[in-house]
């Protein structure tokens, strides 16, 4: 061919600048979203978030929440208290889908929370805990949990006299150990309730309501935790009195005597002539607190950590650092990093 009858075609041609900017972007995927497009590549990751469950509003915040991490890799909720089904049905969804590396995170406030029932129903430990907690339901937990009758009510059983099996799966698992209230992103929730609830901190006291634990070294624990995550919030204002109460709901001695600290709290404000502002350090809604602080003068809103994008930024982070530290491919990194550059 002589050089005259080349065509010269210019960069600046729409059709050829349409085609690089596709080869571009195919090009620059991670191996993570790209393995759908053949079947050479050996690894794809997904997630499960592990969540409570309960009511439907409560159901779809969690589930909100979650959607995004969708849009980046395939991800299922496991609804339950480390429920082995929930775990095993998340666990076949993703592996039907092609995933061979699964990062866990819970959406627990507290990380110590089932963590050992975990870790042994995901093959992350071989010595089960010494008791099971074990849901009688049909599959779906997601309103199992909201039923609080005694047909769906978890019961405790000793390891030894009721040896469960972990799942099954042919997957890698990564676990994530943290809780909610080990973030200070997530402490920034409550400061950001406290703010949009406060109207004269000169005149108000703030009292953190949680859930709590039997264990007073751990119940402790969310005390601290907790503390230490409320205390930018007198950078609001000047307020008379920060409290952080847990009410210990599930264990029934204990909640009588914190409910009594709960109220006293209250009325000592009013007594001199203040306002309380209550903020459910939960991850949806008031929970039982309107009826320990039933005939009391208080404020709230009522929510909890959801609706939250705050969240979605912690599951973001948590899943991006287990990928990392089994050095798995994270899609997650460059979102997180451009998100820590605004």
């Amino acid at each position: 061919m002589r050089a005259r009858d080349l065509k010269i075609v210019s960069i600046d041609s729409p059709r050829l600048r349409g085609l690089l900017l596709l080869l571009a972007s195919i090009f620059s995927l991670p191996m993570s979203l790209g393995c759908s497009m053949g079947k050479d590549s050996p690894n794809r990751e997904g997630v499960i978030v592990m969540a409570h469950g309960g009511t439907a509003s409560w159901n779809e915040a969690v589930e909100a929440a979650v959607d995004p991490l969708s849009l980046i890799v395939p991800t299922e909720i496991a609804y339950g208290m480390a429920d082995r089904q929930s775990l095993q049905n998340s666990v076949g969804k993703l592996e039907a889908k092609g995933v061979n590396r699964i990062a866990v995170v819970r959406l627990f406030v507290s990380g110590d929370s089932f963590l050992g029932q975990t870790e042994y129903f995901l093959g992350l430990r071989s010595d089960p805990p010494p008791f099971f907690l074990i849901h009688k339901h049909d599959g779906d937990m997601a309103t199992a949990f909201a039923d609080r009758s005694s047909q769906h009510a978890p019961r405790i059983v000793s390891s030894l006299e009721n040896l469960i099996p972990p799942i099954e799966t042919k997957s890698e698992i990564g676990l994530s150990r943290a809780g909610l209230y080990d973030s200070e992103e997530i402490g920034r929730i409550i400061v950001e309730r406290v703010q949009s609830l406060s109207r004269d901190p000169s005149k108000e006291s703030v009292l953190i309501l949680a859930h709590g634990e039997g264990e007073d070294r751990l119940n402790q624990r969310w005390l601290h935790r907790l503390e230490s995550l409320t205390a930018k919030i007198n950078a609001i204002g000047n307020f008379r009195s920060i409290q952080v109460e847990t009410l210990r709901e599930d264990w029934v001695e204990k909640r009588k005597i914190s409910e009594k600290h709960i109220r006293m709290f209250v009325e000592e404000v009013q007594k001199d002539h203040g306002e309380v502002l209550v903020v459910p350090f939960r991850v949806f809604g008031f929970g039982p607190y309107a009826a320990v602080l039933r005939n009391l003068p208080y404020r709230s809103d009522g929510l909890g950590l959801l609706p939250h994008k705050g969240v979605t930024r912690w599951l973001e982070r948590e899943v991006s650092r287990v990928f990392q530290n089994h050095h798995w491919e994270d899609p997650f990194f460059s979102k997180l990093e451009g998100a820590d550059h605004h």
